[in-house]
């Protein structure tokens, strides 16, 4: 601590690299923090190649290749197929997930024959389930 001319103590704003504190911690909202640090939550974005056994659908077969892939969507998409089957413990007469993937138009899609999430406003809480459950970050 240094002091300043009335003699009173001033705390310091500095780090041992003699760098500002308000510049190196700032206070971000959820949603600048996710943008920020993605990897906290899903895992890293950059792109891997790895040796992995994937199936092939030409040789009808599973065979181990160099695979190019980016684990936090790797997560994503595990997470959605988690979901789609958790959806079982809601709805005991769900029997069925179907995954489709269209490379031409980069899309993923993931369904289930099981109850849907209810678009309605929920009572209590005065916003809509799905806002409720997965939660906004705007």
């Amino acid at each position: 601590m240094s002091s300043n001319n009335s003699g009173q103590k001033k705390k310091q704003t500095r780090d041992s690299h003699g760098d500002e504190i308000e510049k190196i911690y700032q206070k971000k909202t959820q949603l600048e923090h996710i943008l920020l640090r993605p990897d906290t939550y899903v895992g890293s974005v950059q792109l891997y190649q790895q040796m992995l056994w994937v199936y092939d659908k030409d040789q009808n077969s599973i065979i181990f290749r160099q695979v190019s892939y980016v684990p936090g969507l790797y997560k994503i998409f595990d997470e959605i197929l988690v979901n789609a089957a958790d959806n079982i413990q809601n709805d005991k007469t769900q029997n069925l997930i179907q995954v489709e993937i269209d490379q031409e138009r980069g899309q993923i899609k993931v369904w289930n024959n099981g109850k849907g999430i209810p678009v309605q406003i929920h009572k209590i809480h005065g916003c809509y389930v799905p806002d409720m459950i997965f939660g906004r970050l705007y």
